[in-house]
């Protein structure tokens, strides 16, 4: 609205001038005069809001800490599946093919790094790769063979052997790819996987009625090929992998560190199939450079935030593998009252899925201690004998860790509730692989070796750098300055085991 004056005239309006620059400070302070400035101090320091935005400072903390939080949470989430890759590459510097298999014929040595494997069987590891859409077929004898197929992601997906529909009468098997949709052959058993890459674990448990020479006979029967091939199937190879002491050939995992851990995570992106309960966890990833059919190309930015969230991840994984918290409704942490005991499957369901959420933590926690899985390692009660069940000893009576420079005692009573076999292996906290000593044995078993019972049937077991005298036979060596832990296993566990009629004391720490 204009002015007008006395006699109703408009009364021009004339420009306000003054100087540009003045005027702009003027404007500047008085602005600064009314802002709001707010700190907030956080877990990796103060943030600076003015007006309620963020600084220049305060925004790049943001970004960083966005990406590390994204990192962190992408390492659990990838256990399964960096662990099986790791297992591909080390299949591959053994000479493994794709359809060919690896025996443990020796039974499996120190210097041969699977994750917590026992001493006790005749080991056979499975390759399949599914990402040419072609079915396979596989076939397995007859006989006392415990085995599974697992997926990438350590899903089991199907059981066989004496621990599968046959009963151990003998399998006949076709393999669907993820999305094959084509003809099935008759008289085979069909399944299918979710993922590219396919592995199967088989044992056939050494004794006085199987010798590793008929274990390794008995797994060489095992054939596989494609579909397509089946009017003349092509041999199968094995590679035998027998004692690292003895000329046979080492088995290193080699978990990569820094950036070289994010380029085996972003080869499985890129290499496996993509799944609906993946899809937040990918786009994650891509927002930190790690998606498919890019090039993992980070900035030194990015290459900082993403080496620092290596080294936690790893620390976060060894806290929660050693030290679980997520204990899920109906499954108890220690197995029997009061003792040191941890029941190690705590995957409530082997397909990782629960009734509100995926077993996320839960199945990180158990690969990042075991590789393979199988249908009956679900952790409820089976009929009595069958299968078989695990405990873990990861701290002595007194509650602290076992450490590799002490000596300890653990006696195991008499009548050890097992249908086939019992036995102690001790492993190694840093690889989770049987442990390397000059002793070179990881594992005691009645049936395998000759140890010492006491007159009420108990057998002592001395764990430490040396033998107690007279306990040469019932020893297993330690390493000073590494800590270590041991499984207990019961194959074909009767019913003692389930009712806990029968305990198994705390390992003793005795300096």
């Amino acid at each position: 609205m204009h002015d007008r004056d006395v006699s109703g005239q408009l009364i021009e309006e004339q420009p306000i001038m003054f100087n540009n620059r003045a005027g702009m400070l003027a404007g500047t302070l008085a602005q600064n005069a009314d802002s709001e400035t707010t700190v907030i101090e956080t877990r990796f320091g103060a943030l600076t809001f003015v007006d309620s935005l963020p600084t220049e400072e305060t925004r790049q903390k943001l970004y960083d800490e966005l990406d590390y939080q994204r990192a962190v949470q992408a390492i659990l989430w990838a256990e399964p599946a960096i662990n099986n890759a790791l297992f591909r590459r080390a299949m591959d510097v053994a000479g493994v093919p794709d359809l060919g298999a690896m025996i443990y014929d020796k039974r499996m040595q120190p210097g041969q790094e699977a994750l917590t494997p026992n001493q006790s069987v005749i080991y056979l590891y499975d390759r399949i790769d599914l990402s040419d859409d072609q079915p396979v077929i596989y076939v397995a004898p007859p006989g006392p063979i415990n085995a599974g197929f697992f997926d990438m992601w350590m899903r089991p997906i199907h059981d066989f052997g004496i621990v599968g529909p046959n009963k151990g009468k003998g399998d006949k098997i076709v393999v669907l790819p993820p999305h094959y949709a084509g003809e099935m052959p008759a008289g085979y058993h069909p399944i299918q996987s979710k993922t590219n890459q396919l592995f199967t674990i088989t044992r056939v448990f050494v004794n006085e009625t199987m010798s590793e020479k008929q274990g390794t006979a008995l797994v060489r029967e095992i054939q596989t090929y494609r579909l397509s091939d089946a009017a003349n199937p092509p041999a199968k190879s094995f590679v035998l992998m027998g004692d690292p002491a003895g000329g046979g050939k080492e088995f290193r995992m080699n978990r990569p560190t820094g950036l070289d851990y994010w380029r085996l995570l972003h080869q499985i992106v890129n290499d496996e199939t993509l799944e609906e309960r993946d899809r937040i966890p990918l786009g994650n990833l891509a927002s930190i450079g790690i998606e498919r059919g890019k090039p993992f190309a980070p900035d030194p930015r990015m290459e900082k935030i993403l080496v620092d969230a290596e080294r936690t991840g790893k620390a976060i994984m060894v806290n929660e593998a050693f030290s679980p918290r997520a204990i899920p409704e109906g499954i108890e942490k220690h197995f029997y009252p009061c003792t040191q005991w941890e029941n190690v499957q705590l995957l409530p369901d082997m397909s990782q899925t629960g009734q509100n959420f995926d077993y996320v933590v839960n199945r990180m926690v158990a690969f990042y201690q075991a590789n393979g899985a199988q249908l009956f390692w679900t952790p409820r009660d089976f009929p009595p004998g069958f299968g078989q069940k695990y405990l873990g000893a990861y701290k002595d009576d007194w509650g602290d860790w076992l450490k590799g420079e002490h000596s300890y005692l653990l006696r195991v009573p008499a009548n050890v509730p097992v249908k086939d076999f019992w036995s102690v292996a001790v492993y190694d906290v840093g690889t989770r692989a049987l442990i390397e000593t000059p002793q070179h044995l990881a594992e005691l078993n009645p049936k395998v070796q000759k140890l010492k019972t006491d007159a009420d049937g108990s057998i002592d077991l001395c764990f430490g750098p040396t033998a107690p005298p007279g306990m040469e036979t019932n020893w297993v060596q330690t390493i000073p300055g590494r800590a270590w832990f041991a499984y207990f296993r019961f194959y074909g566990p009767t019913e003692a085991f389930y009712d806990k009629s029968w305990q198994l004391p705390d390992v003793v720490k005795l300096d």
